[in-house]
């Protein structure tokens, strides 16, 4: 766990409102879970790895002299995933702040008391780092009052699976294919910001006939080259789960996910594989 007791949960938010005039970052929505948080944050100033840095250095620094502990409190790399802004706002803050919900910890979203919906339902916003405009602006014109169709829209989404890492394109990327295309061809050569780190190997195209070529050359069983294929097809192409799915055999998202979190285990493991799969990358790559 990250946050064990409410002073932990106040104090994480502080620092984020400490850091907000030297990075000048907003939060369009957030919500902070006993062992994980979620953003859905906006950096004009294209820092978001120095300012992920910085709070999560801050954060670990506090929790350590608190509970008296050493070492790392956050496992691995923080998950980043470029919206298409215009498209996706209202769905992906209605999944963060649902996240208490479909967890259990509450059975209405404006009852958790560490997440940024209830600033919503307000008439003020506290935090100076939270913006609550942009998000109403997508709600319905025609509604007589946003915060209620805010909040109806939200609740809506109880019954609704969507989740924006099954979703993403590359695994980087959540938007249409115009806007897909927009990143590709304008961003990512020139991009200063590091936070996305796999959005490079979104800068030239690969279909799968390519990547099921380079598998078989290796000569490996069936069923390891599926598993391959998968962990190849979600790492270097713009294909969402979905469409990975149909196109190798009418799997569930839900299944290649279980394939590639256990590759991706199984990697770690076994050097073998580690080096077998790192030779497919590059070979990849100079496609």
């Amino acid at each position: 766990m990250i946050f064990k007791d409410k002073s932990d949960y106040k104090s994480f938010l502080n620092i984020c409102q400490a850091l907000y005039p030297k990075f000048q970052f907003f939060f369009h929505s957030y919500c902070l879970m006993p062992n994980h948080y979620h953003f859905y944050i906006e950096t004009p100033r294209a820092n978001l790895s120095s300012f992920m840095r910085n709070l999560n250095s801050l954060y670990t620094q506090y929790f350590n002299r608190k509970y008296k502990r050493v070492g790392p409190l956050f496992q691995g790399r923080y998950k980043a995933i470029l919206i298409d802004k215009e498209y996706y706002s209202l769905q992906l803050s209605r999944y963060i702040h649902l996240n208490p919900v479909k967890a259990g910890l509450v059975k209405n979203p404006e009852d958790y008391e560490w997440s940024s919906y209830a600033l919503f339902l307000r008439q003020q916003d506290p935090k100076v780092f939270v913006k609550t405009k942009w998000l109403f602006s997508q709600v319905s014109t025609n509604a007589k009052d946003p915060r209620e169709a805010f909040r109806q829209f939200t609740l809506d989404g109880l019954s609704d699976s969507w989740e924006p890492l099954k979703e993403a394109k590359g695994g980087s990327l959540l938007g249409r294919e115009a806007f897909l295309d927009e990143i590709k061809n304008k961003w990512v050569p020139k991009k200063k910001d590091s936070s996305i780190s796999r959005l490079k190997e979104l800068q030239r195209p690969r279909d799968i006939e390519h990547i099921e070529a380079a598998i078989s050359k290796l000569g490996h069983d069936p069923k390891l080259n599926k598993k391959l294929l998968v962990y190849l097809l979600k790492k270097f192409t713009p294909f969402s789960l979905k469409e990975i799915g149909e196109k190798i055999g009418s799997l569930s998202p839900s299944g290649l996910c279980q394939v590639v979190r256990r590759l991706e285990q199984a990697k770690s493991e076994d050097k073998r594989l580690r080096g077998l799969i790192k030779k497919l990358e590059i070979s990849i790559c100079q496609m």
